[in-house]
């Protein structure tokens, strides 16, 4: 017998497929912020939830894609969260870093099909490190 997947997964996996889509197309981080040597985004996580999504942290080289949508950690949401004017804002500061803090304005699974908001806060950090003139 073989069954259908529940809804929940088919729409974990079209976001799943759609980030991977988007990520490929993004251009080269060399492309964008040429004089970039190295971008540390640091994301950290906090809620009402009783079990929180350990921090991440990701190290972006030259070669690396200019794309900053993540998707919420947890895999029941259906949210992301969009870094890039965060990214401007880090390479466009004196110290080229920045910080801040965003909601998930994604929608989690309830009970019975129904949806509930995530409201998972990110607090994220970046720092930019400039190549060598």
């Amino acid at each position: 017998m073989k069954f259908s997947p529940s809804q929940g997964t088919a729409v974990v996996n079209d976001r799943s497929i759609l980030l991977r889509r988007d990520r490929a197309a993004a251009p080269a981080l060399r492309a964008v912020f040429p004089s970039l040597a190295q971008l540390r985004i640091e994301l950290r996580f906090d809620g009402s939830s009783g079990i929180l999504p350990v921090p991440q942290t990701h190290v972006l080289h030259p070669p690396a894609r200019a794309f900053f949508v993540f998707p919420c950690p947890y895999a029941d949401c259906d949210g992301q969260f969009d870094l890039a004017s965060a990214v401007s804002a880090a390479l466009g500061a004196p110290s080229l870093c920045t910080d801040g803090l965003l909601e998930c304005a994604g929608q989690r699974a309830g009970g019975r099909a129904s949806r509930r908001p995530c409201r998972l806060n990110l607090h994220y950090s970046i720092t930019a490190t400039r190549a060598p003139a």
